[in-house]
């Protein structure tokens, strides 16, 4: 079983996505809370289950399509490396460069 570690970019990402969908209705931010969770587990059981983002091919992401919310990170030895929890209705440049932003340089 691997361990998930959520970056600061992430955790704020995280944070804004709790607040908007709470915003638009009381609950729903619990509720996409709930999701994320899930999803973060799944990820300790399954490292791999994201499959690689194919423009940075070392970036895997996995989906959360109830929530149109991706979860893009990286698979370090037996950390799950959390880089950016991302809204997908934004164009691929943009999740690009958010992305390449993030990773070390």
């Amino acid at each position: 079983m691997s361990e998930n570690l959520v970056l600061a970019g992430a955790d704020q990402d995280l944070f804004g996505h709790y607040v908007r969908f709470e915003e638009r209705r009381e609950g729903g931010g619990a509720l996409f809370d709930q999701a994320i969770h899930e999803h973060l587990n799944l990820l300790c059981l399954h490292p791999l289950i994201g499959p690689a983002y194919l423009p940075m091919k070392s970036m895997r992401r996995l989906v959360i399509l109830a929530w149109d919310i991706a979860i893009f990170y990286r698979v370090e030895g037996r950390r799950n490396v959390i880089h950016a929890v991302l809204h997908l209705r934004q164009n691929t440049a943009s999740i690009l460069a958010l992305l390449q932003s993030r990773l070390p340089q």
